[in-house]
């Protein structure tokens, strides 16, 4: 009987315990699963990117810059997909091209609508680039309508997939 309390005092101890270490809001972070942290920007012709006021929508958010190939063809396709086929879904990017007007000249080269476009000219030295620990070929993201990481590194198929 003795053990038998003490088991029991024991099971009641440990759901207690793990039921207070669970909170309802997400951790901030970068990895699916996070609350991706708020960027504020602002973009061409006096158009701000605060990634706070998309919440309610999805959004695919990707970082790149004009020369860096890989990423550049990403930002395209992904800007076609996305406005042929899933145009409920928000296209965001970023590119850290430190001229202002080569980021313009690409993005109008490349047919995108630069009202979807934001340059932080920093570059690399972009507290942006920084925290999300860009690198060559730079990342992307889709982000859920509570602003909850869903998943990083889409390629079209795997936007397919998710959508």
């Amino acid at each position: 009987m003795k053990y038998v309390n003490f088991c029991l005092v024991a099971i009641i101890s440990l759901l207690l315990m793990s039921s207070s270490i669970k909170t309802e809001k997400t951790s901030t972070g970068y990895y699916p699963g996070e609350q991706i942290p708020n960027i504020v920007l602002n973009g061409w012709e006096g158009h701000r990117l605060d990634l706070s006021e998309y919440r309610g929508k999805k959004v695919v958010l990707n970082f790149w810059a004009a020369y860096d190939a890989q990423s550049r063809a990403n930002n395209v396709q992904l800007y076609n997909y996305l406005k042929e086929t899933e145009p409920d879904v928000t296209f965001l990017s970023i590119s850290f091209d430190e001229n202002k007007n080569v980021f313009e000249r690409t993005a109008l080269l490349d047919k995108i609508d630069l009202n979807s476009q934001f340059c932080d000219e920093t570059g690399a030295n972009s507290e942006i680039y920084k925290e999300f620990q860009l690198r060559k070929g730079f990342k992307n993201y889709l982000i859920d309508e509570n602003g909850v990481i869903l998943a990083i590194d889409l390629s079209i198929e795997k936007l397919k997939n998710l959508i």
